[in-house]
């Protein structure tokens, strides 16, 4: 019978090998945070230029 190959826990506390996000909770804020600024840039022009 074959064991199953060992697994962490816990895969959220991996290090993203990314220079000042060591965690993939600060890349997935990041990502989020530049996204609603996104949407916001693109609703205030939208509302000037109309």
């Amino acid at each position: 019978m074959m064991d199953a190959p060992n697994q962490p826990e816990d895969t959220e506390s991996e290090t993203t090998g990314l220079p000042g996000l060591r965690s993939w909770r600060s890349v997935y804020l990041l990502v989020t945070a530049v996204f609603i600024l996104w949407v916001g840039l693109l609703l205030a022009l939208a509302r000037i230029f109309s």
